[in-house]
């Protein structure tokens, strides 16, 4: 994997004004626009992403504030770490479960969905008994705030596009009995409002001579957050795949590296700068991904929408 591809990988995965890509229906076109290449050389990157499986598809993230739940996402060490592989089926059937990492080493990380915090505490109590975990960091991730009133016909759409938000309009036309082009004004809607968001489902088992590596670093001071996060965004750059930096205390960098120690080398670099409290990474030995989870709540909204419109 090259510069190129990471760019390529970037600019698929990521807008810098959300903590995921609202933009998810743009074009190759306008991405080979973006990146000063070639629409075809875009669509060979892409293909060959898709053909070696490292680029499994897309999954449509439903603004958690229309839902009525909250994401969190939790770092913790298992003990021990040959408990792995028996530890991974049990967090799956974990209510809410939505993606778990599996990193080389003892730790892992697990992006859980809730509806209160009570019901948070005694999910993360439950997961730090089952893994016998000695260390366990916990932060929120936080969404744009979005009130845009939802049809049933809008819940309809976002059902029809769950497995594929890149889904063709003629396709979900068809399946939710509306023109194409209401299907695209809606849709349209629905993104600008920051009401949907897609994250690309990776593989990282299939990178070609490359790892996937999360930097996570926790500030010392929220002042020097913004810097903090510039400075490292400007010098990882041609690593970078996507970042998650709307938390005020602490910020997600996900990299694409070549070897172990430019791990250990990115690490030393970042602890050195000030305003850091903490940081530490992990090499992503596995991705799995539960997204169904958000199955639940859209198939309630669209329930309570359309009893809704019968009531009025």
């Amino acid at each position: 994997m090259d510069s190129l591809d990471v760019r390529v990988c970037r600019e698929l995965f990521h807008s810098r004004t959300g903590p995921l890509d609202s933009d998810f229906r743009r074009s190759y076109r306008s991405i080979a626009r973006k990146l000063r290449i070639d629409e075809v050389t875009i669509r060979n990157r892409i293909k060959r992403f898709q053909q070696s499986g490292f680029l499994k598809g897309w999954r449509l993230i439903v603004n958690p504030n229309l839902l009525g739940v909250k994401l969190t996402q939790l770092w913790f060490d298992v003990r021990p770490p040959s408990a792995k592989d028996d530890l991974v089926r049990k967090l799956r059937l974990i209510h809410g479960a939505l993606a778990i990492s599996d990193y080389h080493g003892s730790w892992m990380t697990l992006i859980i969905m809730y509806e209160s915090e009570g019901s948070a505490k005694k999910e993360f109590e439950l997961i730090a008994r089952i893994s016998n975990a000695e260390n366990l960091v916990c932060a929120s991730i936080p969404f744009p705030g979005c009130t845009i009133d939802l049809t049933p016909t809008d819940w309809r759409i976002i059902k029809a596009i769950q497995g594929n938000p890149r889904q063709s309009y003629s396709v979900v036309s068809r399946e939710v009995g509306i023109s194409q082009k209401t299907v695209r004004r809606r849709l349209q809607r629905m993104i600008e409002e920051r009401a949907l968001f897609a994250v690309p489902s990776w593989n990282p088992q299939a990178l070609d001579g490359a790892i996937m590596a999360d930097l996570i670093v926790f500030y010392a001071n929220p002042e020097s957050k913004a810097d903090l996060d510039n400075r490292i965004v400007s010098h990882f750059d041609k690593f970078l795949i996507w970042t998650r930096l709307s938390s005020i205390d602490h910020g997600f960098f996900n990299l694409i590296i070549g070897n172990i120690s430019k791990a250990k080398e990115i690490l030393t670099w970042v602890k050195e700068q000030p305003g850091v409290g903490s940081a530490f990474v992990e090499l992503v030995q596995d991705r799995i991904e539960v997204y169904e989870s958000f199955n639940e709540p859209v198939e309630k909204k669209l329930a309570e929408a359309s009893i809704s419109i019968r009531a009025s």
